[in-house]
């Protein structure tokens, strides 16, 4: 069994591809550190220069012990290899419920990956006898090593079938079209599974006029333009000047005049400006 040590927070840091953080998630592990701190460790691993750690589970624990002002963190330190540890983050984020359709997709059809790499006899092939192609089967049930399905069912709680749907979602819908619709309306099982019928290009094309078809129909008569009055209506060049100022801020920029409990916040806002921007930018070509 791994021991536990207690490691100094500076000396952590996420993964690149960790999941972006749910607001509201963090928020509650930040109060419940605050009173009874850190229940279960964050498990860690050593980077190429054998001094800092890699997050590789625990991403939203070891951001809710910054907010919360954890100056040493109880770590479980693990000798995964790349593709281990990538698992190890992926199967933390599928036991979490707050893991929306297209996030569950995607995760759970990258860990469909990895698993075949490390698993190479669990997949799926045709079977060919006497010149008759017959059903593809899935091997692995030799009893040596379970089937993806069945064994990302029993790492997730969730049914074998869910696990299939999901790892489908995520293969036959392409990255760009799960980033856009990501935090939306048409972030459901049901679009999914109408947008994978479509080939890639079609459904970039049936995802941006499906987004302003939903903007539309959120707003007001008249969109939000008509709601602001001529002389508060900001110009081209305050907006530029704006973001502008944004871009310059240095990361003690951003300490000094942000709170860190807000840090969090204010990153999803600007993620969501600039999905804004995204959409914007694929209207008008």
């Amino acid at each position: 069994m791994n021991s536990i040590s207690i490691l100094p927070i500076e000396l952590l840091h996420r993964r690149d591809d960790a999941r972006s953080l749910n607001n509201s998630a963090l928020a509650g592990l930040v109060e419940s550190i605050e009173q009874i701190g850190l229940i279960n460790p964050i498990r860690v691993r050593k980077v190429a220069d054998g001094v800092e750690y890699e997050v590789v589970a625990g991403s939203h624990r070891f951001a809710a012990c910054d907010l919360a002002g954890l100056r040493e963190i109880p770590c479980i330190i693990v000798t995964d290899d790349d593709l281990h540890a990538e698992l190890a983050m992926i199967d933390e984020n599928l036991m979490r419920a707050e893991l929306s359709p297209s996030e569950r997709a995607q995760q759970t059809a990258r860990r469909k990956t990895i698993y075949e790499e490390l698993h190479p006899e669990t997949k799926r092939e045709s079977t060919l006898k006497k010149g008759d192609e017959l059903p593809s089967r899935q091997v692995g049930d030799s009893g040596k090593v379970d089937r993806f399905s069945a064994e990302t069912a029993l790492a997730s709680g969730r049914s074998e079938r869910a696990v299939q749907r999901d790892a489908e979602r995520g293969e036959r819908v392409i990255p760009e079209v799960h980033d856009m619709i990501r935090g939306t309306r048409l972030d459901t099982g049901a679009y999914l599974d109408k947008i994978k019928k479509l080939l890639p290009n079609e459904q970039m094309h049936a995802v941006k006029r499906d987004l302003a078809q939903e903007r539309r129909a959120e707003q007001p008569k008249g969109g939000i333009a008509a709601q602001i009055q001529p002389s508060t209506k900001p110009t081209y060049d305050q907006v530029r000047a704006a973001i502008l100022l944004l871009a310059e801020l240095t990361a003690d920029d951003l300490n000094a005049i942000c709170p860190a409990s807000k840090h969090a916040a204010m990153y999803q806002k600007l993620a969501h400006l600039e999905g804004v921007f995204a959409v914007a930018r694929g209207a008008a070509e």
